[in-house]
């Protein structure tokens, strides 16, 4: 369902932007360091809940770090819903999942450095009942990016007048502004590729496992997280390459 900002909708006369380089990804659950590394790279940030909800994605699960590796978290969905967008995706009111979540959060990070400044937050967000599977993702987004410390303008598709559902429909919004994609998906009017190397870092158990969800990052380096994250970010221009994109 739509979530405006301030009880309004967002119209293309409103959008005078803040910077030139744009990114248009559907949201993820707990976003990875290389969604999250897209975030810290653009100067505006669409989470497009209004794009068709992807199965066997990270749209409804994510990776937690635990003591014998890591371990998937999976938001239940309803069945049925073949073609929906993630705004109008429903979840599955499973009894106990919200609760699951959470403790599985608190369980593997509990002892890390930072948990303590963000354990609460994550806390109330799973106190409330969330409907659609698009609105969680976005609330999820909205931590991560408020945690990092991230300038970007960030929206989502449903708070954009007629909550369009396409890549060239949103890109209207902005038309002075250049599309930066990941460099593993292609996207024909990308103006520019992101790539993201995943550095090693500490974790809270021994040894390293890549993919985690960019919590396990913020719950260990609290401020430092945006710096790792930019140690693994290059950003390719047309036919050049730009390192650490600021």
């Amino acid at each position: 369902m739509p979530n405006f900002i301030d009880e309004r909708v967002v119209r293309p006369g409103d959008c005078t932007p803040f910077g030139k380089t744009i990114v248009i990804r559907p949201p993820e659950y707990w976003p990875s360091l290389a969604f999250a590394a897209l975030m810290r790279a653009a100067d505006i940030i669409v989470l497009a809940d209004t794009f068709q909800y992807s199965r066997q994605s990270l749209q409804n699960r994510t990776r937690v770090r635990n003591p014998d590796g890591w371990q998937w978290i999976s938001v239940p969905l309803k069945g049925g819903q073949h073609g929906r967008s993630q705004a109008s995706t429903r979840i599955r009111q499973v009894p106990g999942w919200r609760k699951r979540h959470w403790k599985a959060i608190a369980f593997n990070y509990g002892q890390s450095p930072y948990f303590d400044h963000y354990g609460e937050a994550i806390r109330e967000l799973y106190k409330r009942e969330w409907e659609y599977l698009g609105a969680l993702n976005v609330a999820t987004i909205r931590l991560i990016f408020r945690w990092m410390g991230f300038s970007a303008t960030l929206l989502s598709a449903t708070e954009l007048e007629g909550c369009p559902d396409n890549m060239e429909a949103i890109m209207a919004f902005w038309p002075e502004s250049e599309l930066l994609a990941p460099a593993e998906i292609p996207e024909p009017c990308a103006a520019c590729r992101l790539y993201f190397s995943q550095p090693d870092y500490r974790q809270t158990f021994v040894g390293f496992e890549p993919g985690m969800t960019v919590l396990d990052l913020i719950c260990n380096y609290g401020p430092e997280s945006a710096d790792i994250l930019h140690r693994g970010t290059s950003i390719e221009l047309i036919d050049r390459q730009i390192n650490g994109h600021d």
